[in-house]
């Protein structure tokens, strides 16, 4: 359908023509409007803007992984990036990455992808975990693009508007405005979370405010003595450049440093790809006395020093390439200058940012041409220089600093160091963490006459991996409740350090955007999302939630506290509900440290049969426990006790003991707080749940897997491809053979008509988690707005239902007939005279599909807003609407001097602004070449239905 206007230069006339009908296929040339969720974009006053689901602030792995999972969920998505890279540290030097160990397996989902991804681009089979940087950039941007997810770049945050408790727009520096539904921080810093108002720290919390030992200021430490003052003996001198003036602290106690931050070099040693190490213009070998008296002091005490030996050459990356961390203490960390980095401005970061990157120059070329070295160190350092195909944008240099740490969001759940020692675990867990408890300094101080570092020494290993909380990576209760923040997530500084790795930020990312989606599909606050929805579309999508040595979950028999199989004291020695998380099924008991020798809780199970059977107990250890708890377990030959440590994590299930049980209901455990032994227990016992599980010829076979079903991406459409998603996904099924499972449809659509058909049944596939069944829209018109397809699991012996056995996607009509639908009534919709595309009922000159997508009335014959042209500095001008709901239909603007030939695109016309008014967008474009005295320029609109 087209509509024309004719203009001829003559004075400050011009003319108009009449519509021209016709109709013809053609691709939409701006910007694409997608019904659910409304992506666009138009200009305003102070600069563009964006609406769309989810706005994701922050290009780093995390933004990438949040965006990739809530696109593939039908979410419209914007990734917003403060500079032009995505991946952040992943694909800025950090190319060994921290995984832990050896085991990956706890690393699923889009990371799990990420990594493979990163293999196939090495012509690998396998995930590759140790990658050059532009690798793995590349890798990000092929997956952004193929979720069909924008990258704006170079947006730096500015403010967040709210409107109660739900943000509503966040604005960049340069006036642009993203406006969504769901907003997600991926920044290091927290900035997203922190300008919306939620609660956060920054520093280090005493070893008293979370029970944690490992918290708070630390020893100062040291291997080598050599002396921090300017004149050496002599603290009136004052101190040398790299240390800092004050005093540690008391131990334990809380202060605000911040662990140092580096910069993750790419480096090489060939010469044909190597780049030289320039100092920065302020250098002075005088900066890095203290650095020569360490080589000294290292030299003296060891015979020799090696660039190895001071800096982390991690030599592991392909093509001959490193990525360089510190090493010991003195080395790339530029320690004690990053403290007011987390809360600064952009200005005052990239000072910072710049201060360490001249540190970091300046050591490596004094390492390679201070006579005051060993010779030997000069040529090791001289070998290396910087990639030059890495970071090209700026000669070399990554772009981006290692934050390792700077805000973290104060949520109603806190990871602690109690979280990855395995002394509780979160009932609600989203990822996966696996790494020590690492910590980079956070002073350089004179202590005793020597240079010492403090703040880098928490140690400890997680048994196993631990769960990561959904409630860390959101505000509080009655806080912001359309927030995600995933790396600067809710953790003490302690608990943080073993979450704060680039896998787990992927992770803990990824989750954050399917929430996102479903809370936009659920229409809730994310405080009050379905965690088991959740939980099962994270484990269809990859994710592993719980770890086996922690959770695992056999054919045994399971009796927990105050429940099935269960007797227990009561009245006044009554058992006390415990308040930390990690007890068997959310909950346990404790005997508050009273009523020594009068509590108990016996454990009752009914056996199937004779035979040989390990007992197991769970609690939940802290600090208060006791040290003797006393187990007594009754079996086929006699009783026997056993007396349990409860101050050491259960690390999941604690074996008891093994031994022959007989069947029925003869056996028990009971837990006591006795005092009828030596000293009796002291300190708090736990009761929690005790396991038998058979063995040898008592074993049962395993029992049916558990299955949930949920609607993954919940809207369809008649129009276009756009289809929807159910997930089948299983649990407590390790042998993963086939699964077939029957299902009944059901709602409103009319199967065969509205959708293809369902066969009724799907099977899992032997190895496999999970399997999708598609619902595709037939394109035909529907008889109401909208219509619902519900999908119920028939029940069956072969796998268990949980109370996620039914859900429901619904089916939007095309939304052409939804705008017929509010503007004719039932018997004008009838009669395609009236509604028809080509009808014009209002006899305006414009037929119902140039109305609807200019967004004008179809029943009004002067509406206001109809496209109008002129002549505005000599040259042709259109300004027109158009509809932001109108997603169906294309509108292009064509420029004639005959009526014969059209021209459209940038050659012919420009857009000169588009500025959004409500449901419309009012576009102008004007001719690229100027009107002549006396010629003709047609300008007109075509309309086209999309197929």
């Amino acid at each position: 359908m087209l509509l024309a206007f004719g203009l001829t230069r003559s004075g400050s006339n011009c003319r108009h023509s009449a519509v021209l009908p016709g109709s013809a296929r053609v691709a939409r040339s701006w910007a694409l409007v997608l019904l659910t969720g409304a992506l666009a974009c138009w200009c305003c006053e102070g600069g563009q803007v964006f609406q769309s689901d989810i706005c994701i602030y922050g290009g780093t792995s995390g933004g990438v992984s949040a965006a990739v999972a809530a696109a593939r969920l039908g979410k419209n998505v914007v990734l917003v990036t403060y500079d032009n890279h995505v991946g952040g540290m992943t694909a800025s030097g950090l190319g060994v990455t921290d995984i832990g160990g050896t085991n990956t397996a706890y690393i699923g989902g889009v990371a799990a992808e990420f990594y493979s991804r990163v293999g196939q681009a090495y012509v690998s089979t396998n995930p590759v975990y140790w990658f050059e940087p532009h690798v793995a950039e590349q890798t990000f941007w092929q997956m952004l693009s193929q979720a069909g997810v924008p990258v704006y770049t170079n947006q730096v945050l500015a403010s967040v508007a709210k409107a109660g408790p739900v943000i509503t727009q966040i604005t960049m520096t340069d006036g642009t405005v993203y406006q969504a539904r769901e907003f997600i921080d991926t920044t290091y810093e927290g900035d997203l979370m922190a300008l919306a108002g939620v609660p956060f720290t920054v520093g280090r919390e005493a070893s008293s405010t979370y029970g944690e030992s490992f918290a708070g200021v630390e020893t100062p430490g040291g291997s080598y003595n050599y002396d921090p003052y300017v004149v050496a003996g002599n603290p009136n001198s004052g101190l040398l450049p790299l240390v800092q003036s004050g005093s540690a602290g008391t131990v334990g106690s809380a202060d605000n440093k911040v662990q140092t931050y580096n910069f993750r070099l790419c480096l090489t040693q060939n010469p044909t790809n190597m780049l030289p190490i320039a100092p920065p213009a302020s250098y002075s070998e005088s900066q890095y006395e203290l650095v020569r008296r360490y080589i000294a002091a290292r030299l003296a005490a060891n015979g020799s020093v090696h660039l190895s030996d001071v800096i982390d050459i991690q030599a592991i990356i392909p093509n001959g390439k490193t990525d360089i961390n510190a090493r010991d203490e003195l080395s790339t960390d530029y320690v004690g200058y990053n403290y007011t980095y987390p809360t600064n401005t952009y200005a005052g970061r990239q000072a910072i940012w710049q201060a360490h990157a001249d540190y970091t120059r300046g050591l490596l070329y004094f390492y390679a041409t201070s006579t005051n070295v060993p010779a030997n160190l000069n040529a090791e350092a001289q070998s290396w220089g910087l990639a030059k195909d890495e970071f090209q944008d700026t000669g070399g240099w990554p772009h981006q600093l290692y934050v390792r740490e700077a805000r973290r969001m104060v949520s109603d759940y806190v990871m602690l160091q109690q979280d990855a020692m395995g002394q509780r675990a979160a009932a609600d867990p989203i990822a996966l963490g696996n790494y020590p408890l690492d910590s980079h300094p956070v002073a350089r101080l004179a202590v005793g006459g020597y240079s010492r570092w403090e703040g880098g020494a928490i140690s400890g290993t997680p048994p196993y991996p631990f769960g990561i909380s959904y409630r860390s990576i959101i505000p509080g209760t009655n806080q912001c409740q359309n927030l995600f923040c995933t790396f600067a997530l809710s953790a003490s500084h302690v608990g943080f350090a073993p979450v704060r790795m680039e896998p787990v930020f992927m992770m803990t990312s990824q989750s954050a955007g399917t929430a996102a989606a479903f809370a936009i599909d659920d229409n809730v606050p994310v405080q009050q999302l379905s965690y088991a929805r959740l939980s099962a579309e994270l484990r269809a999508d990859g994710q592993v939630l719980l770890w086996p040595a922690a959770y695992a979950n056999t054919n045994g028999i399971i009796l927990d506290q105050g429940g099935p199989g269960t007797t227990y004291s009561t009245g006044t020695y009554a058992w006390a509900a415990g308040a930390n998380a990690g007890g068997w099924n959310g909950d346990y008991w404790h005997d508050g440290n009273a009523y020594k020798g009068y509590k108990w809780v016996t454990y009752q199970p009914t056996l199937p049969t004779n035979g040989t059977y390990e007992v197991d107990a769970w609690w939940v250890a802290a600090s208060n426990r006791a040290t003797n708890a006393p187990y007594d377990i009754i079996h086929a030959a006699g009783t026997t006790r056993v007396l349990v440590n409860q101050l050491n994590p259960s690390g999941g299930w604690f074996k008891l003991l093994t031994t022959n049980f007989n069947a029925g209901t003869v056996s028990s455990v009971t837990i006591r707080n006795d005092n009828t032994y030596i000293d009796g227990t002291h300190g708090y016992v736990v009761a929690d749940a005790v396991r038998w599980v058979p063995l040898g010829s008592a074993a049962l076979p395993p029992p049916p897997p558990v299955v949930d079903l949920v609607a993954s991406d919940a809207v369809a459409c008649e129009f276009g491809t756009n289809t929807a998603r159910f997930s089948i996904v299983r649990s407590g099924d390790t042998n993963l053979l086939p699964l077939t499972i029957s299902y009944t449809v059901g709602g409103t659509a009319s199967s065969g008509v509205d959708y293809a058909p369902l066969p009724g049944s799907i099977t899992i596939p032997a190895g496999a988690l999970a399997t999708n069944i598609v619902i595709t829209p037939l394109g035909s018109n529907l008889p109401t707005n909208q219509v619902t397809v519900t999908l119920t699991l028939v029940p069956a012996a072969n796998f268990t239902a949980t109370a996620l056995s039914s859900a429901t996607i619904t089916i939007l009509d095309q939304p052409i007939n939804v705008w017929r639908r509010a503007n004719f009534t039932a018997a004008e919709l009838a009669n395609p005279a009236i509604s028809g595309d080509l009808a014009d009922p209002d006899h305006d000159g414009l037929a119902n599909l140039m109305e609807y997508a200019l967004g004008l009335p179809p029943k009004d014959p002067t509406p206001a807003g109809r496209p109008y042209a002129s002549v505005v500095d000599g040259y042709a001008t259109l300004a027109y609407t158009c509809a932001l709901s109108a997603i169906d239909v294309s509108v292009e603007a064509e420029q004639s001097n005959d009526l014969v030939t059209w021209h459209s695109g940038s050659s012919a016309l420009q857009q000169v602004s588009a500025l959004q008014q409500g449901p419309v967008e009012v576009i102008t474009v004007q001719a690229t070449t100027p009107v002549s005295a006396n010629a003709v320029t047609f300008l007109r609109l075509r309309v086209t239905r999309l197929p």
